[in-house]
């Protein structure tokens, strides 16, 4: 178990927890290189989407761990399921988080690290432009490392995670932590072109945010002083957890400055 204090036995959802640096070991995985989060804008009725999707799958096998991808379901006057659809992925959260991350004009979008790139003036981007903002990112120096520890109990489908963030420097401004869970390899109907296909397998889906859908405000990031914090969900029952996963990023809070400095993925695991 990768909490046993006293703070973790009072509040596992609340509190942050600062290790100064003298007893903190400092981040080990994504907290020692630079990853990338895409997040597709999309919805069941988008003919255009699932190029996005298959463009999104193509660069993170190009990229392994360094991209993370998470799918929302919210494009406006798309999201809305079928009759004969077997799962409903809008949720609440979902939307609110689109929204704060901006407006979309066309599809299929996705904000890479929720940058604003020339000419456009929204994070959302065309897919033509992806990769090259993709490795720009990739190359940019990591300013914190956020890493991530899980437990899962198949019996009760209770998830424990706990996040670390550990700044490389002193970071002034408002930053956040968005921490999500998505879900992988769901089939179900999607709108491809000109077909409803029934059997479409929908990749890296947004099913819940355990934060607030603007990210929870971090406090003060100073150098090699790790803050931590811990979440709490009980799994549906309709969700396969063998193909679920975490996923937390700390972002700018700014107006319109939202970029995400860090993210971290890990796959639910018992």
């Amino acid at each position: 178990m990768f909490c046993a204090s006293a703070w973790w036995l009072l509040s596992c959802e609340e509190q942050w927890v600062i290790i100064e640096p003298a007893s903190s070991g400092g981040g080990g995985g994504s907290a020692e290189k630079r990853v990338v989060l895409a997040e597709e804008l999309t919805g069941v009725r988008c003919p255009n989407c699932p190029e996005g999707t298959a463009a999104l799958a193509a660069l993170q096998q190009q990229h392994k761990d360094r991209l993370v991808v998470v799918a929302i379901h919210a494009a406006l006057g798309y999201d809305q399921p079928y009759p004969q659809s077997r799962y409903d992925f809008r949720t609440p959260k979902g939307t609110e988080m689109a929204n704060y991350i901006g407006a979309a004009f066309f599809f299929p979008t996705a904000a890479i690290n929720r940058r604003i790139v020339p000419p456009e003036t929204e994070p959302y981007l065309p897919r033509q432009i992806w990769a090259g903002i993709i490795a720009e990112e990739l190359e940019k120096p990591l300013l914190v490392g956020v890493d991530l520890a899980q437990t899962y109990d198949p019996a009760t489908r209770r998830l424990e995670v706990q996040v670390s963030i550990t700044p490389k420097q002193d970071l002034d401004g408002d930053h956040r932590l968005t921490v999500l869970i998505t879900q992988d390899s769901i089939v179900d109907y999607q709108k491809v072109n000109l077909v409803t296909e029934p059997n479409y397998l929908h990749r890296h889906v947004l099913r819940s945010v355990l934060t607030s859908a603007t990210g929870d405000a971090l406090p003060a990031l100073q150098d090699k002083t790790t803050v931590q914090r811990s979440f709490s969900l009980t799994l549906p029952a309709d969700w396969e957890e063998r193909h679920c996963s975490v996923v937390a990023f700390v972002h700018r809070g700014g107006v319109p400055n939202k970029e995400v400095l860090q993210a971290a993925e890990k796959h639910i695991q018992w």
